[in-house]
């Protein structure tokens, strides 16, 4: 609308553009978190495909087996605290992105509001040309 004016336009600006990073940040952290989780899924079905494994083994067999199975397992730990650590910062990032869009909705609210305020003031000044316009003619006939 011609000649309104948000008092905090560039208030606004930069919380939507905020929002917008913390929205690709978070999109970021979700893949992340995604492929550290396959990695751990993939560790957990070699441990298990290995352990399917039977049969007649020798001693040295048996003593590799259990060495892999070891580094398996530390492999799986290791997974299991870094899809701990990227889960925990997806969680922050959710709640920054919720704080920002909660800041973003009261601005958004706020200009909506001095928007309105504008729109009836130009109502009220529009409505008065029109009845000044109107007393002017019945006064000039």
């Amino acid at each position: 609308m011609a000649g309104f004016n948000f008092t905090l336009e560039k208030v606004h600006s930069y919380r939507n553009k905020l929002e917008d990073q913390l929205k690709l940040e978070l999109a970021k952290l979700r893949h992340y978190q995604e492929k550290e989780q396959s990695a751990l899924k993939l560790y957990q079905q070699q441990r298990d495909s290995y352990l399917d494994v039977n049969g007649n083994l020798t001693l040295n067999e048996m003593l590799q087996k259990e060495v892999y199975l070891q580094a398996l397992d530390a492999r799986i730990a290791n997974q299991k605290e870094k899809v701990a650590k990227v889960s925990k910062q997806v969680l922050q990032k959710k709640e920054q992105v919720q704080s920002a869009m909660k800041e973003r909705k009261i601005l958004d609210r706020l200009r909506e509001r001095q928007l309105n305020a504008f729109k009836y003031k130009e109502d009220k000044k529009e409505q008065k040309e029109i009845d000044d316009l109107a007393i002017n003619r019945y006064y000039k006939t």
